[in-house]
């Protein structure tokens, strides 16, 4: 059954390339004299605000580039998994994608340094690493070999514990015993066991079935989750655990990366940033009004908790981070010299 399952999930990538390779084709050759066209592909809905703020690219892309570049985009993941797409930048045949950093790590083991939980201390730390951290800048760098390199992040925000009870989650002894929706990360997965719940692996979009049915007790997620994927009509509890500020990344293909002048490279860059500016300036908002809607839907929100216990219940993780190799404890210490104390 699984072969099965793994020849059709085979056969549907493969269509979704020579379908997504047809097209693209033949936009660049049509456009190739006059405009550049980059397909990227992401698993955000259409019609979301998050959605809708990465249309924006194109814009701020041709602020620098005198408008002869477009990006066009694939939202909903209509090319597939998040793992399918990565698949299809290193081939060559999607030029970008936007997935999540756990994603990444199916690919780069060291990527995992984003699931590492209470990694970044809060969001000024967050932001400030993963701008200036030079080390988080070689990591980007690192895959060109691998048919792809990371040229940005987007500023997904903090994760945190939502339950089918009203509890509030102020330590690890409340998830003992909870079966809880786990990113398909093993550290993730660690994190999960260290506090004591039991981890279900699972894609993101089959939360809200496994919720309903009670195959899992809770889960962890931005606040967007509530709202945009429904799980404020399942839950009763929302608490700002704040345990990963887990980033998106952009990740380009060698093969189209090396197609591009320097000039086209940095307006790209420029464009990529300027994205996650706007999204870092509409995202407390976001998340202000997510929280309220779920409210109003009966779910009690829990905040500012004493997170202590959670620290210290993780901290294995942290360790053996830092043990997989020098590399790794270099990447780790210097993410977490831009807390400030």
């Amino acid at each position: 059954m699984k072969s099965y399952k793994k020849i059709c999930g085979i056969v549907v990538v493969a269509a979704c390339v020579a379908v997504v390779g047809f097209t693209f084709g033949k936009v660049r050759g049509v456009d190739a004299s006059s405009k550049i066209v980059l397909r990227l592909a992401h698993n955000q809905a259409a019609g979301s605000e998050i959605a809708g703020s990465i249309a924006k690219i194109t814009d701020y892309v041709n602020e620098d580039s005198k408008g002869n570049m477009e990006v066009k985009i694939y939202a909903s993941g209509v090319l597939g998994s998040e793992k399918d797409e990565c698949e299809m930048v290193q081939a060559g045949i999607l030029d970008m994608a936007k997935v999540s950093s756990n994603t990444l790590g199916q690919f780069n083991d060291k990527y995992s340094i984003f699931a590492v939980p209470y990694l970044f201390k809060n969001q000024e730390h967050y932001y400030t690493a993963m701008e200036k951290s030079e080390e988080v800048k070689k990591l980007f760098a690192s895959t060109e070999k691998d048919g792809y390199i990371a040229i940005g992040y987007y500023a997904n925000g903090a994760r945190n514990f939502y339950l089918k009870k009203d509890i509030a989650c102020t330590e690890p002894s409340v998830l003992k015993g909870l079966k809880i929706r786990s990113m398909p990360s093993s550290t993730s997965m660690d994190m999960i066991e260290c506090m004591g719940g039991t981890p279900v692996p699972m894609a993101g979009s089959e939360t809200y079935a496994s919720l309903q049915q009670g195959i899992v007790d809770a889960a962890e997620n931005t606040e967007l989750a509530l709202t945009v994927d429904g799980h404020q009509d399942l839950v009763k509890s929302y608490t700002y655990t704040e345990h990963q500020f887990s980033p998106d990344i952009f990740i380009v293909s060698t093969k189209m990366w090396n197609s591009l002048t320097d000039e086209e490279r940095q307006s790209l860059i420029t464009g990529l940033e300027k994205t996650n500016e706007n999204f870092k300036s509409l995202y407390s908002g976001m998340m202000e009004a997510a929280i309220k809607e779920a409210e109003s839907k009966g779910v009690k929100v829990y905040r500012d908790i004493d997170k202590s216990k959670f620290i210290e219940a993780v901290q294995p993780i942290h360790k053996a981070f830092c043990e997989k190799g020098s590399d790794y404890e270099t990447l780790y210490k210097d993410i977490e010299s831009y807390a400030k104390n």
